[in-house]
């Protein structure tokens, strides 16, 4: 498959754009933390090892620390883990986290020999690839998963979202940045083609330019996540909407989440 230039783009070269842009969602990483945590511990997990898949600048890995939890955090981007490092140290969880550098789709070579009692992936990072891709980084996932481990996929988008029947442009601000997203829904193929505009604002009304860039992200139904699933080893055992609310999944909430047991062989 070839490579994603628009995540080298974003999360390599202007990483320094993306951290801050985490940086400002830092609560809102808190607080899917804290519902993961209840999860957890609904399903007896007072306590383990946990995976964080496309962790970023330990947004989440950080607070589950705080919560108890040993961490392993992944990224592709060696700036968001040279942060997440350095976040772990000022949060002083450094002997409760670890993160390295990985593709998703060698995350089992990265880790050889390691077990998890528990995988999370927050967000859309799951949807970077087509089906195929997608499918095999849950397979290896698994093959990292101890017996009876528990899958979080928190605050994935959906094809349920009634918007994606329309073009829209979105406005996120995260401290000094503004990120603009035009986007347009492949209905066909269920991708989400968005032009990214990163401006920032100098506290005076002026805006210049940071990055513009096109992104492109497979967004799945949650029936067709679930198959995808099973096949790689998973089996769904309960459906969200937003995590932080706990709420229940039912369209048009924005956000899927759903939380899966690795299928004993």
């Amino acid at each position: 498959m070839a490579e994603l230039s628009w995540v080298k783009r974003v999360f390599v070269e202007r990483a320094d754009l993306y951290i801050e842009i985490m940086n400002g969602s830092w609560s809102e990483g808190e607080q899917v933390a804290k519902s993961i945590a209840k999860i957890l511990r609904d399903n007896g997990l007072d306590s383990g090892h946990l995976l964080d898949a496309f962790c970023g600048n330990g947004r989440v890995a950080i607070p589950l620390a705080l919560e108890g939890y040993g961490v392993t955090g992944f990224d592709i981007s060696l700036p968001f883990i040279e942060d997440a490092k350095v976040k772990a140290q000022k949060y002083r969880v450094s002997d409760r986290t670890k993160f390295i550098v990985s593709d998703a789709r060698m995350i089992d070579q990265a880790l050889s020999g390691k077990k998890f009692d528990a995988i999370i992936i927050v967000s859309t990072s799951l949807g970077y690839y087509d089906g195929a891709t997608d499918e095999e980084i849950l397979r290896r996932l698994r093959s990292l998963a101890s017996d009876g481990a528990i899958l979080i996929i928190a605050n994935t988008l959906h094809r349920e979202t009634p918007d994606w029947k329309y073009c829209n442009r979105v406005y996120q601000r995260y401290g000094s940045l503004v990120l603009m997203e035009e986007r347009k829904f492949d209905l066909l193929w269920s991708r989400l083609l968005s032009k990214w505009i990163i401006l920032r604002d100098d506290g005076e009304g002026n805006l210049t330019k940071e990055l513009e860039v096109n992104t492109e992200m497979r967004v799945y139904t949650p029936t067709e996540l679930a198959e995808i699933l099973k096949r790689a080893g998973w089996g769904v055992d309960s459906i969200y909407g937003d995590i932080r609310r706990m709420e229940k999944f039912i369209p048009p909430c924005t956000h899927l989440s759903l939380v899966a047991k690795a299928i004993q062989t």
